[in-house]
């Protein structure tokens, strides 16, 4: 079922947005038109949101944004994640993900701010110091979009 942003999630999302800035400063503004008209639907778990958008260009695929966050939720690294596609007027946000890795559902909501760890190929580059739950990896280097 199609639906708005909740506030929560639009207010994590525009986070996500906000630390991906430096590296897509050429898309966020459009990334941000889009997340306030759009709508959503969940993808098997209330922490999967598909945006809509338009179709997808053939071959055009899914690409994750270079940085992603780490949260906590009951000692539970969680894992907070957005995917972009191209279409026809250009690359669009595809979803948001909120995963929590031990597989249980959420039991709070991830607020966005300094208590959130922001990683970057594997590796922590700023916000809290979460490495004693979520190791650090050798990840290649994030992809530019054209």
């Amino acid at each position: 079922m199609e639906r708005p942003f909740e506030s929560h999630e639009l207010r994590l999302l525009q986070f996500l947005l906000s630390v991906n800035e430096s590296f897509y400063e050429d898309y966020v503004p459009r990334w941000r038109a889009q997340i306030e008209t759009c709508t959503v639907h969940e993808v098997n778990v209330p922490y999967c949101l598909a945006i809509s958008h338009e179709d997808r260009l053939p071959g055009g695929g899914y690409t994750p944004l270079a940085r992603v966050l780490i949260a906590l939720d009951e000692g539970v690294p969680v894992l907070i994640y957005a995917y972009v596609i191209e279409t026809r007027s250009g690359y669009v946000l595809h979803s948001l993900d909120i995963d929590r890795l031990d597989g249980e559902a959420l039991v709070k909501y991830p607020e966005p701010g300094d208590g959130l760890m922001i990683m970057e190929a594997g590796k922590r580059i700023g916000g809290a110091d979460l490495r004693h739950v979520f190791k650090e990896s050798d990840l290649p280097p994030s992809r530019k979009l054209p």
